[in-house]
């Protein structure tokens, strides 16, 4: 009562927007990896080098948010 506790629908809608965020991230990861191999110029590595690391941010932002809310117990 008075917005003390979130009604069970509105849980699980943050739930499915969290996993989805970590699925999205760990796209980017893989696209990142796989612009980084695709890559000749130095300057381009580069860029690939920073795309990756920022997905890696990304998706280790959203592992520890969907630990801290249990999300892979069952």
């Amino acid at each position: 009562m008075f917005g003390l506790s979130q009604p069970k629908n509105e849980k699980e809608i943050e739930r499915k927007a969290l996993l989805k965020a970590l699925r999205q991230a760990e796209h980017e990861m893989d696209v990142a990896l796989s612009y980084f191999h695709e890559s000749t110029d130095p300057e381009i590595i580069d860029h690939a080098i920073y795309l990756m690391e920022a997905a890696k941010k990304k998706y280790s932002y959203f592992l520890k948010k969907a630990r801290q809310e249990n999300l892979f117990t069952s």
